[in-house]
């Protein structure tokens, strides 16, 4: 499987151009600074201790409008890249929990704007293991600068159940993966393709390649093919799926027992996959953690066929 991967290489293009991703994210813009000296646009310090009493209380989530000079968190439209990310969070649950929530839709987007873009995304799941119960799942998603020749980058920090009284729960635990809590050999530039002769050759202990049975039942790898997709395709893949995974091949330290490589927190994957009625893709992924729960960072881009 991995040599017929090799032997196509040629038929694609090199590395993609560095690009600006649009971010097609709706949400209210807070007015200009106030003048300290103008009576008519003073915070109404009600409205702004109600604002800070729902940001504590529910950790963002349930936040309503309010105009504050200092910016905030506050009510977004819901994109396609918020479908996508909740589904990265609902995915970061599920390992850590070892549970297998299935998404269904999102409910409801809060941004919050500042050097990056923060998201708190309120969603519905299916609980396949609780006669398919639905639970309302949050999870806090940042949009992180793209660098490294990735085409997308985000982070988790908080994903949990919907605590049913507020206030309670596990609690919004902020992290910036491009600082010092990473492990080094995963930082950097994203890696070039596979060479010829990586899984044979004397670094051999840091690949493992998935098994078909594996492919099948590991679900979630439809979902990091999406997210490498998307980082080209910036729109709605529900057209394209479910992919046709071909092959993919995980790179971890050598350290790694084989059988656990895929369910590393941190690891590189190496995807082969063809999108349905649409085009064949090589996406690479690569997924890191502090170690944290409700933590994972996730990095890609990807080549299409021509």
């Amino acid at each position: 499987m991995y040599d017929v991967m090799l032997d196509e290489a040629k038929m694609w293009l090199g590395e993609p151009p560095q690009r600006k991703r649009k971010l097609e994210t709706p949400v209210y813009s807070p007015p200009s600074p106030v003048d300290e000296d103008s009576d008519d646009e003073e915070v109404d310090p009600v409205a702004e201790e109600k604002y800070r009493r729902q940001v504590m209380e529910s950790g963002g989530f349930d936040v309503d409008l309010f105009c504050q000079p200092f910016g905030g968190i506050v009510p977004s439209g819901c994109s396609d890249y918020h479908v996508l990310f909740g589904k990265v969070g609902l995915h970061c649950y599920n390992i850590d929990k070892g549970t297998n929530l299935e998404f269904i839709k999102v409910k409801k987007v809060n941004a919050e704007i500042g050097s990056l873009f923060n998201f708190y995304i309120t969603l519905e799941a299916m609980d396949p293991c609780a006669k398919n119960s639905v639970v309302t799942f949050q999870t806090r998603v940042t949009d992180a600068v793209l660098k490294d020749k990735a085409r997308l980058r985000m982070f988790t920090s908080t994903c949990r159940i919907k605590p049913q009284i507020p206030g309670t729960g596990e609690q919004v635990s902020r992290w910036y993966p491009d600082d010092d809590v990473v492990d080094d050999y995963y930082k950097g530039d994203l890696p070039d393709w596979l060479q010829d002769g990586a899984l044979t050759g004397e670094d051999k202990l840091q690949f493992y390649e998935v098994k078909e049975s594996e492919l099948r039942d590991n679900k979630w790898l439809q979902l990091y093919a999406e997210f490498a997709l998307f980082s080209e395709w910036d729109t709605d893949l529900s057209a394209y799926l479910p992919f046709d995974m071909k092959s993919v091949v995980v790179q971890t330290r050598e350290d790694v027992e084989s059988s656990m490589k895929l369910k590393s927190r941190n690891a590189v994957l190496y995807m082969s996959f063809t999108a349905r009625g649409g085009p064949e893709c090589r996406g690479i992924i690569r997924r890191t953690s502090d170690g944290r729960p409700g933590h994972m960072f996730l990095e890609a881009m990807c080549w299409i066929k021509k």
